[in-house]
């Protein structure tokens, strides 16, 4: 089955602009200028009016120019937001093709979809009305990028957290006038994130600069961190008590808001039934190489009890952070040695413990793109905890089994997320170096989860581990999950799914364990495009047929990598346009 996705088209989107402009004809006016901008200083306005409206998101991609305050989510300055995206998207309509280089041209459409995702979230779904998840996430995240990245000396940054955390009542007051009546699991979890958030406060910062204890500057700290985390504390015990009980608001967004979130973000102009074919079509292929890789490691046994005896095979606790950098040095020696890509002489991952402030599984911290001078990349991994039951302990060292550590540590490090990162330093121009980041998630974009997700599969393919069918058996059930994402962001949100039948997908289909699986399911209620690790993959593996189909003999894979990471994070379509100028193949197939 051929399945099309094109560059978007939007039958209305003359008649927007034209919409667009007319409103906006008196505030252009206001602020005409007497020499015309280039594209690319329309980019720089862009970025910081960006920075300034949603700093801790713009701190992530390395925009630090307003990393001391916090988001504004009052109705005004959503108003103003709104008013100010549009006239962008005048801005970049008004600029001739003849104005732009190639790589604008692609820039320019790539920067249209952005806006227009965020007119969807601001404008049309209003989640600022209905995501307290949004506010938690605004002030979590804008902390703990001040806490870990050191773009700039320890103290610097404190006093950038005393000046944002001055924000936190007006933060407070947007979101008791407008939060007030949530869906309920967004009610729940973004109270659990608020408390989270104010334990961060008190106990996360003093860690995080223990080298100025005692000074004055962390005694001002320390006094902004207690109140802020007050304030927090009580909004989160009012809002338990006098929110929670009447949360009752729709979390489903409607299957045109879904069709065009993946349109505007990820330039996929593909219907949601033609999605969920290539879907079922893919997990049907990928259940069968599940099956087939347990038979060649145990014939005759049931293929999960076999995936069951590999999860059991890993480091001893204590030990899951050595090993990590041993499969990172493996997985570097092999990349490096098979011609899959250009891997730096001077610079190698760094595997380290997760701090006591920054605990998940497995997680990649890549200097940001849009970073001045780069900053430290880290790939932190959480050992077992001491303190846990053995049963516990010995489940959460399950996923650190040999052959799924390989496979996360080729997403996150190599030749996955920390080999893009690097790459993408040359990446020309800013647009393709920035990613959505819409809260309370940020956004697996096609172009950068898509390429880390490929990366998996790709080890499978040339060979790593010598073969060995484990490394099959947890590539492939990683991929089987993001297909089962796809899927339920689709039918969870257009009515044809239930959570439980989501939640089924992942642990029928994808053989996720059900508490897991419930985790899944109930991401795909705010975070409706999470199919877009699956979709990029898919879309670069079309891409590299294609290319190799023009290239013939001279084809080489290494130049494809390098190239297809040099163009940074973009949608599947704009690296098409890019290396196929002119193309207009299906995207994915």
């Amino acid at each position: 089955m051929m399945l099309n996705v094109r560059m978007p088209t939007d039958p209305s989107r003359s008649a927007r602009r034209i919409a667009c402009l007319l409103a906006l004809l008196p505030a252009l006016a206001c602020t005409a200028r007497t020499t015309p901008e280039s594209f690319a200083q329309v980019v720089d306005r862009y970025l910081d009016d960006f920075a300034r409206t949603h700093p801790s998101i713009a701190s992530g991609n390395g925009l630090h120019t307003h990393d001391d305050r916090l988001e504004d989510f009052s109705a005004a300055a959503i108003a103003t937001e709104i008013t100010t995206l549009k006239a962008y998207l005048a801005t970049l309509d008004a600029f001739p093709d003849s104005t732009l280089t190639p790589d604008e041209r692609v820039d320019r459409r790539i920067l249209e979809g952005v806006i227009d995702g965020w007119l969807l979230e601001q404008e049309t779904l209003e989640n600022w009305r209905r995501n307290p998840m949004l506010y938690a996430s605004a002030l979590s995240d804008g902390v703990h990028n001040l806490m870990t990245m050191e773009n700039a000396p320890a103290p610097v940054r404190m006093r950038q957290l005393i000046a944002k955390l001055s924000g936190v009542p007006s933060l407070l007051s947007a979101a008791n006038a407008n939060l007030t009546r949530p869906p309920r699991i967004f009610a729940e979890r973004g109270i659990g994130m608020f408390r989270a958030a104010a334990a961060t406060l008190t106990d996360d910062i003093p860690l995080a600069f223990a080298a100025e204890s005692g000074t004055p500057l962390m005694d001002s700290l320390t006094r902004a961190t207690t109140l802020a985390a007050r304030q927090v504390t009580e909004f989160a015990a009012a809002y338990e008590r006098d929110i929670l009980p009447r949360a009752d608001g729709d979390w489903k967004v409607g299957a045109e808001q879904v069709a065009r979130r993946y349109r505007s973000e990820e330039l996929i102009d593909l219907p949601l039934d033609s999605m969920v074919a290539l879907g079922e079509r893919e997990l049907a292929a990928g259940q069968t190489r599940f099956r087939a890789a347990a038979r060649r490691l145990a014939p005759g046994a049931d293929a999960l009890a076999t995936w069951q005896r590999v999860r059991r095979d890993h480091p001893r606790r204590g030990e899951v952070v050595a090993a990590t950098q041993r499969m990172v040095d493996s997985l570097t020696r092999f990349v490096r040695d098979h011609g899959i890509a250009d891997v730096p002489a001077d610079e190698g991952v760094i595997v380290a413990p997760s701090q006591p402030f920054a605990l998940g599984f497995a997680s990649m911290h890549a200097s940001p793109p849009l970073e001045a001078v780069p900053v430290k990349s880290i790939y932190y991994i959480t050992d077992a905890d001491s303190a846990d039951a053995p049963a516990a302990q010995e489940a959460w060292l399950e996923r650190f089994n040999y052959y799924s550590l390989a496979n996360t540590s080729a997403h996150e490090a190599m030749p996955g997320h920390w080999l893009h990162a690097v790459h993408m330093r040359d990446t020309p121009g800013k647009v393709r170096r920035i990613w959505i980041g819409l809260n309370p998630f940020p956004q697996p974009s096609s172009g950068q989860d898509g390429w880390a997700h490929y990366a998996e599969e790709l080890m499978v393919e040339r060979g790593f581990m010598g073969g060995d069918p484990r490394l099959e058996l947890a590539q492939q059930s990683d991929a089987l999950t993001r297909i089962c994402r796809m899927l339920s962001g689709i039918r969870l949100h257009s009515g044809t799914w239930t959570l439980a039948q989501a939640q089924e997908c992942f642990e029928r289909e994808a053989y996720v364990p059900a508490p897991a699986a419930k985790r899944e399911a109930e991401r795909g209620t705010y975070d409706p495009t999470y199919g877009g690790y699956f979709l990029g993959k898919r879309g670069i593996i079309t891409l590299r047929r294609d290319v190799q189909a023009a290239q013939g003999a001279a084809f080489d894979l290494k130049t494809f990598h390098a190239r297809l990471m040099r163009n940074g994070i973009a949608p599947i379509w704009a690296h098409r346009q890019l290396l196929l100028p002119g193309d207009t193949a299906p995207v994915i197939r």
